[in-house]
């Protein structure tokens, strides 16, 4: 697949460095930026806008929300492939405290430091252990646009995708706590990484890359 363009999406309001330990060099993969939301905006329309910057019929590889806004790509022009990393394919499999979260308004509650300051509690729900590891993650989250945390947070509680249309191949870390997620929802196309937390991307890149070169050989 190498004579069609890769685009990388990265998590909510994350930056390119979640995939500088995946080597895809020979692919000339892209790098997808966030571009600024419209007041009342939704998913959908973010991701039609966003795919004037996608050539057709290419291959998305999306990380987390990233995934999420793939597919919602992928409504609007054709694409040849989706790879999802530590993601999901539907509501469904977004877990029930996002929905309480909605219902509560917490999340509007919480200060600012809640979220972009990391702290043990974050590095456990990202499932990482390493220093250099918490350094990456503390960094990201400093520089991380908060508005758009917010405004990325709230299209994941209230993404009503049921079914994908493009093919797509899902990886998923059997420790994901974020996106927690049932082993017994292990179907055609997915792979489960053991012990991958949703920061696994990181934690786990060489069982990763792998994977995702296999899926895009011929």
């Amino acid at each position: 697949m190498k004579n069609r363009k890769i685009y990388l999406l990265s998590g909510l309001g994350v930056d390119g460095r979640v995939f500088n330990n995946i080597d895809l060099r020979e692919y000339h993969p892209q790098l997808i930026e966030w571009i600024p939301f419209f007041k009342n905006e939704d998913i959908s329309h973010y991701a039609q806008r966003l795919s004037a910057r996608i050539e057709p019929n290419s291959i998305l590889i999306g990380l987390s929300f990233g995934g999420m806004v793939a597919i919602e790509i992928a409504k609007h022009i054709p694409v040849s492939k989706i790879i999802l990393v530590s993601s999901a394919s539907s509501f469904r499999q977004i877990p029930w405290l996002f929905r309480l979260w909605d219902w509560s308004q917490l999340i509007k509650l919480l200060p600012r430091s809640f979220f972009l300051n990391a702290n043990p509690v974050t590095f456990w729900l990202f499932g990482i252990k390493r220093e250099q590891d918490k350094t990456l993650l503390s960094q990201i989250l400093a520089e991380t646009d908060y508005d758009f945390f917010i405004w990325a947070i709230q299209q994941i509680i209230q993404w009503k995708n049921t079914e994908v249309d493009t093919k797509f191949i899902h990886l998923h870390g059997t420790k994901d706590r974020l996106l927690h997620q049932p082993m017994d929802t292990l179907t055609d196309g997915k792979y489960w990484i053991k012990e991958g937390g949703h920061f696994m991307i990181i934690t786990h890149s060489n069982e990763i890359e792998g994977i995702i070169r296999k899926e895009l050989k011929p």
